[in-house]
């Protein structure tokens, strides 16, 4: 996962933070965790919130209750000032978690930082974005996120708030507009390899922006034709995905894969899907069961699709737009 320091509190309290698209509460380990019998804080020694630090504090007295695809993470509400990089968002709503589950067992990661849509439903509050965009501290309610190839050197990966930055991508964005009204969600019109002759999803398909999922996930009945006419086999590993590995010699002689969005094609070369790990060579194409949403196939675009692709996040004309990245 990619992860950024913020700072809660004054005076601030530093925490490594996961920045989510698909949530929007925002979390941090409590100091009180240790006063529950049923605490499950993981071995890394995450970073934990002290209220009674902070002048700027202040209590809530909601519970909250975060599910992550079966972990849950619980505690209660808080409200303080958060600082992100130049940004000082003040009396801003975030969750002091009681417990950590295992799913979070990663010494670099204390918490996460929503950026998705608030459910009012669950009685979430606005998170730093739509509280940054309410107090004026950004131009305009954009965001947009470059991540790097995993690779030694070059630039780091890189969120701006309140626009894009030019540094980041080259030529224009390909927009699309959101298919549904709470989610970086919208129609996926097609996926095929660079020939054209050789279609994997059909029309009318859903894909969602997941900048915590690390691969690009898809449905079985699309990603093993896929991996098979690339020629990446089954390869049994460990978590919730069924993945296929590459011979490493044939890496250098595969075609780009094309996701053709809003009438337009952006392509993924073999730099962007390939991924090389300790002499072996994975495809980024999983997949995992229940890949499909309100009767269509779903696709999961996480950061090996972003890493391609410049993405930006524009909430005020509910909209996603994508751009090839500069690295």
């Amino acid at each position: 996962m990619h992860y950024g320091t913020i700072a809660i509190g004054t005076p601030g309290q530093e925490f490594n933070v996961v920045f989510d698209t698909c949530t929007s509460p925002m979390w941090v380990p409590t100091s009180l965790g240790h006063l529950l019998k049923t605490n499950i804080y993981n071995p890394h020694p995450h970073r934990k919130y002290n209220n009674d630090s902070s002048t700027t504090y202040k209590k809530k007295k909601e519970l909250f209750y975060i599910n992550y695809s079966g972990s849950t993470i619980d505690g209660y509400w808080g409200q303080d000032t958060v600082k992100l990089g130049d940004f000082t968002v003040a009396n801003q709503t975030f969750g002091e978690a009681l417990s950590v589950p295992d799913i979070f067992d990663n010494r670099y990661i204390d918490g996460v930082v929503g950026l998705g849509f608030r459910d009012i439903s669950k009685g979430e509050q606005p998170n730093v974005f739509d509280n940054m965009v309410s107090q004026g501290l950004v131009q305009a309610p954009v965001f947009s996120i470059y991540l790097k190839r995993i690779m030694p050197g070059g630039r780091q990966s890189h969120i701006t708030f309140g626009g894009v930055n030019p540094n980041f991508y080259t030529g224009d964005f390909t927009y699309v507009d959101l298919s549904v009204p709470d989610k970086w969600q919208f129609k996926l019109d097609g996926v095929q390899l660079f020939s054209g002759m050789e279609v994997f999803s059909e029309s009318g398909c859903q894909a969602e922006v997941d900048s915590t999922c690390a691969m690009i996930v898809g449905p079985r009945m699309d990603v093993i034709p896929l991996n098979t006419k690339l020629g990446a086999k089954p390869v049994s590993m460990p978590g919730p995905y069924d993945m296929f590995e590459f011979d490493c010699s044939s890496v250098d002689n595969l075609p780009a894969v094309q996701f053709i969005i809003n009438g337009k094609k952006l392509s993924l070369t073999r730099d962007d899907y390939v991924v090389q790990m300790n002499g072996r060579c994975l495809s980024g194409f999983a997949t995992k069961k229940g890949m499909m949403r309100d009767g269509q196939r779903f696709w999961r675009l996480g950061s090996l699709f972003m890493r391609g692709f410049y993405t930006q996040f524009d909430k005020g004309n509910r909209r996603i737009g994508f751009a090839k990245a500069k690295h």
